[in-house]
């Protein structure tokens, strides 16, 4: 277990490793061999990509933050040992406040403190020695550390998104110690960068987070929902059915559902998105509790008013899959495990890592291109945005911003990952789909629009959060008149 865990730690850090292998060899090839002050850089390069991470940096900006003093074999080269010295206590001291953080105990955090006070001390004591002439070449670096420090800066006056006081107070650190001595503005003024753009980007969330999370049509489906219904305690797992013109393959699809899934009774709910076809006529004597839209407003408004229909009612977990039969129900209960046995919160099947019947070599480049781009904008590694088939704890579709009304996949999966949920992907299967057409139009006009949500939702949620730190107390779902 404890090298499973190691594994899965290297492959989530893997430039980290790379940058230290890097670091290492070119010290061993320089001309003054391997010592301990030249360690002492690499000890430096890994806790500047440790408090990075820790505060919500992208994992290669954390990488790059740590380039410089990983990279620089020559920083201590005929350097008095004062500041190497220095170096080693902050950086010691930077990881234990970083990364414990609150749930340190006191005296725990009263020496990472200590450590970084008396490193600064010891710092600032340094400047007043001599510099070798071995480091002259470090000041060359100053214009490009003198941007970074200043971004720092900026964020923790609150400018940008204005992130978290806590994040805010973080820049000024390493703008200070950079401050210090010459040596140290290699490793930490590229850190206040890092954290300067993190804090500019993460926080304060976009304006689209304030749109009400509900509307006239919902109310009125809600209502004839109850009048039908009363008010049904739903089990412990609601699989929720967005249906649009399926009458023909609808009914098969929810004979397929199981009765219980890992011991839990399941429940359904469709709603109907203002089918034309006769699909609520279909769904009249299936096991599904219905809720009818009186228009057509598309999947992602259909899901949000499920999901809102499955909390309402007692559902535990929802699992989500569309009313075409494309998704395997035996792969249920393979998605659903992670996040009753509490290891996820979130659980998206991939047909990357599975399988997938289509041959359309555009739709199978764009599952690839989206993927990269997911990946790109929250620094967790995905393999497929826009699968169907997924379980999530209850409450997190109610703490996820859901405005999108037909690229919705993304939203949610990219809401649920800045919010800081734990999200994980497992293999699944998408076969072809059993009856209907796809309403998500051409592939060029999809793949535009779908890329615009995308990037749209990222830009109105920000940053993750900080890797390790738990998803913040659910907001209230957000209704007209509340």
């Amino acid at each position: 277990m404890a090298e499973e865990h190691l594994g899965r730690d290297v492959a989530r850090h893997w430039l980290l490793v790379v940058l230290l292998a890097l670091g290492l060899a070119l010290r061993i090839a320089s001309d003054d061999g391997l010592d301990l002050s030249m360690l002492v850089t690499l000890v430096a390069g890994a806790a500047a990509y440790v408090v990075c991470v820790r505060w919500g940096c992208w994992r290669w900006l954390a990488a790059l933050a740590a380039v410089p003093a990983l990279m620089d074999e020559r920083m201590f080269v005929g350097q008095h040992p004062r500041p190497v010295l220095a170096l080693l206590m902050t950086s010691m001291g930077l990881v234990v406040l970083s990364w414990i953080g609150r749930s340190a105990p006191a005296t725990l955090l009263g020496a990472g403190a200590l450590l970084t006070v008396v490193g600064g001390a010891l710092a600032v004591n340094a400047g007043m020695v001599h510099a070798a002439p071995g480091v002259a070449h470090v000041h060359l670096a100053r214009p490009v550390g003198g941007v970074a420090a200043l971004l720092g800066l900026l964020a923790a006056l609150g400018a940008g998104r204005r992130g978290p006081v806590d994040l805010r107070l973080a820049c000024v650190v390493p703008v200070a110690l950079g401050s210090a001595y010459g040596l140290m503005e290699v490793a930490w003024w590229p850190v206040a960068g890092a954290l300067g753009v993190t804090a500019l980007l993460r926080g304060r969330r976009g304006s689209g987070t304030l749109l009400p999370q509900r509307d006239q049509v919902d109310d009125v489906a809600l209502a004839e929902f109850r009048e039908r219904y009363g008010g049904p305690r739903l089990g412990p797992v609601v699989i929720v059915v967005a249906a649009y013109d399926e009458a023909d393959g609808i009914p098969a699809v929810l004979e397929s559902f199981p009765d219980d899934i890992a011991g839990l009774h399941v429940d359904v709910v469709v709603v109907d998105d203002g089918s034309t076809d006769g699909t609520a006529i279909a769904l009249e004597r299936s096991r599904a509790h219905v809720v009818a839209c009186q228009s057509n407003r598309g999947q992602g408004a259909a899901l949000r008013l499920g999901y809102r229909v499955a909390r309402d009612h007692g559902a535990t977990y929802v699992v989500t899959t569309d009313a075409d039969g494309q998704y395997a129900v035996s792969d249920m209960p393979v998605l659903l495990a992670p996040v009753v046995e509490g290891r996820a919160d979130f659980v998206t099947g991939s047909r990357i890592l599975g399988h997938q019947q289509t041959r359309d070599r555009v739709r199978r480049t764009g599952v690839h291109v989206f993927a990269w781009l997911a990946t790109i904008l929250t620094g967790q590694r995905l393999t497929d945005t826009s699968f169907g088939l997924r379980a999530m704890r209850a409450e997190v579709t109610g703490a996820v911003t859901l405005n999108q009304r037909q690229y919705q996949s993304s939203e949610l999966l990219l809401g649920a990952v800045s919010h800081g949920f734990r999200v994980l992907e497992v293999p699944a299967t998408m076969n072809l789909r059993s009856a209907g057409s796809t309403k998500k139009g051409k592939n060029l006009v999809y793949g535009r629009r779908y890329a615009r949500a995308m990037v749209g939702t990222w830009l109105r949620e920000g940053l993750p959060r900080p890797v390790g730190e738990t998803a913040p107390a659910l907001r209230h779902t957000r209704e007209h008149g509340d």
